[in-house]
């Protein structure tokens, strides 16, 4: 089994990913505010994570449960270069794809 820092590994350069194609014009606060994101939600993400790949929480609770942080995600540097509320919105559901698609590739 993988274990969760083999994941963040892989998380961390799919969010480099993410934020060079998705918002390449604001990459790099993309990225900052994206791994700001990921410390913050680091206990959850190992907690729920080893749930998903012991088949004791099912992919779309772990989905659903990303989802609700949401809403922790400060994005303080993309808010300084004057994003829109619309904009804020797309990256951090970009982000919580990236992560949940991430944790499937690793651990299912």
């Amino acid at each position: 089994m993988t274990n969760f820092k083999t994941f963040s590994q892989k998380l961390e350069a799919e969010l480099s990913e993410f934020a060079a194609y998705s918002w390449a014009q604001y990459k790099s606060e993309a990225i900052k505010d994206g791994k700001t994101f990921l410390t913050k939600s680091k206990e959850d993400l190992e907690r729920w994570s080893k749930l998903l790949a012991n088949g004791d929480l099912t992919p779309d609770d772990f989905e659903w449960l990303l989802a609700g942080k949401k809403d922790i995600a400060e994005l303080t540097s993309l808010k300084r270069k004057g994003l829109s509320k619309v904009a804020l919105d797309r990256f951090a559901n970009g982000l919580i794809d990236t992560i949940v698609a991430t944790a499937f590739k690793t651990y299912l």
